[in-house]
């Protein structure tokens, strides 16, 4: 099955190499990439034809004008010939079995789309140690309808924002639908929900294999009038028609929620514009929107102060077996390798989470053991020094300027005969102290619902129903 990774690129150029890198080295080889540069007018395009000139797999296209990533996702949609399709952001950064494993899963449970959790990485600790669907704590393949999608946009206080997902989705089920170049953002939400409107299948994994990197140069959050207008137009057309009653009543809150927006959008403009009368009367309609300025500004304030903390040292060993480690290091246990549709222990979105925030805070000298070890370093955004540890005579691809070490027989038995277990400090997913710090950060994140969410409707297969009763158990 081939994959057609689809990348729209706008003066991205600082981070353009490492993204693109991301996606040569999948281990799903029967891949394209197809990168359309929006009229950029920096580096973009050069970098892009050096990285092709020695991939025949990377396919550069340069647009005279600039579209808007509508109109370059367009694009890159004409020119994809495979079998599914798969969209990223040129700044962000894919793990090298992210492809495979969704693929894996979408054939497994047989969907038309299947996405997985998105790891938050940035130079801050404010930017970084969070991942999007942290707070479903999936631990299985979750189901989601066009009613479900809508609530997690604007229409549910207690979903994430599944409008940030980046699914892998079948040719077939993509069909003519195309991106509406009207939009400049929230243009994947709106794609995604005429997918699902369209009857597509979409499963949510628990995985977080795709690593976005929230910067300062970055556009999605980037609202205005200018933008929202086209949004709630949008919203306007896709409602059209639809007459499932808990559908429309999620619609219609997410579409009271963007008037809202509008509203207070108009407010910053004519503050901005310094038209007080215009901004007086704005206020005289909605006092409402005097609550969203206050808090506006107190994130605008709160964004200025967050700076890049000072790193210090920090010695981890991630490991499936939790054991003591040496002194001085962290253990940070993480779960084994299963299929991808398959359950796992505990939610990993928290060890991926973890690994975010000790990269923001620390220079980590990191020991990663075993093919689990491995496969969790690339979730690590960065270290200092990393060295991987297999058995003697076995090779795998490894992270740029990490080290490769063996273990032998002798050195796993000399360790099992330890008879007092050398001092250190474990991180498991049943960390007390942990689960409080993540909860402290949900709550002070104005992204991420308040309070605990209710138990999601997690993945069936509707042909075993004895299996169906045996995960909903498990969900339980």
């Amino acid at each position: 099955m081939r994959i057609s990774v689809l990348m729209a690129n706008y003066r991205g150029a600082a981070y353009l190499p490492e993204a693109v890198e991301s996606v040569l080295r999948q281990s799903h080889a029967d891949l394209e990439l197809i990168v359309v540069d929006d009229a950029s007018g920096d580096e973009s395009v050069a970098l892009l034809q050096e990285i092709a000139a020695t991939d025949d797999r990377v396919r550069v296209i340069a647009m005279a004008q600039n579209g808007g990533p509508s109109a370059a996702r367009n694009r890159a949609l004409e020119a994809a010939s495979g079998d599914w399709l798969a969209v990223m952001d040129s700044d962000d950064v894919l793990h090298p079995d992210r492809l495979a494993r969704l693929l894996a899963a979408a054939e497994a449970l047989e969907v038309d789309a299947v996405a997985d959790d998105m790891l938050f990485f940035g130079e801050t600790p404010d930017a970084s140690g969070r991942t999007l669907l942290e707070s479903l704590h999936l631990v299985e393949p979750m189901a989601v309808d066009a009613a479900t999608f809508v609530a997690a946009n604007g229409g549910s206080d207690d979903l994430p924002p599944m409008g940030y997902l980046k699914p892998l989705v079948r040719r077939e089920a993509w069909g003519a639908l195309r991106y509406d170049e009207t939009l400049r953002v929230g243009e994947d939400y709106d794609l995604y929900l005429r997918l699902l409107l369209s009857g597509a299948r979409l499963a949510l994994l628990p995985e977080a294999l795709y690593l976005y990197r929230r910067h300062s140069a970055s556009i999605s959050h980037r609202l205005s009038v200018g933008t929202l207008e086209p949004l709630l137009a949008a919203h306007d057309r896709s409602a059209a028609g639809e007459t499932d009653a808990a559908l429309l009543a999620m619609m219609q809150r997410r579409r009271a929620g963007l008037v809202r927006l509008l509203a207070f959008e108009h407010l910053v403009a004519a503050i901005k514009a310094r038209r007080p009368v215009a901004a007086l009367a704005a206020l005289l309609r909605r006092p409402v929107l005097t609550l969203e300025l206050v808090r506006s500004l107190r994130e605008r304030l709160g964004r200025r102060a967050a700076e890049a903390v000072e790193p210090h040292p920090l010695s981890i060993v991630l490991s499936a077996d939790p054991r003591p480690v040496g002194e001085g290091q962290r253990l940070v246990a993480v779960p084994p390798l299963l299929p991808p549709e398959h359950p796992h222990p505990w939610p990993p979105a928290q060890q991926a989470a973890l690994l975010s925030d000790l990269a923001a805070r620390h220079e980590l000298d990191i020991c990663a053991e075993g093919e689990e070890g491995l496969f969790w370093l690339w979730l690590v955004p960065r270290w200092t020094r990393a060295e991987v540890v297999l058995p003697e005579g076995s090779w795998a691809e490894l992270p740029p300027g990490a080290e490769l070490a063996a273990w032998t027989l002798e050195e796993e038995e000399e360790e099992v005969a330890e008879d007092e277990p050398i001092g250190g400090e474990f991180d498991t997913a049943f960390d007390p102290d942990l689960e409080e710090e993540a909860a402290a950060e949900e709550l002070e994140d104005p992204a991420t619902p308040d309070g605990e969410p209710s138990r999601r409707t997690v993945w069936r297969d509707p042909s075993d129903e004895d299996e169906a009763e045996e995960r909903a158990g498990r969900s339980r």
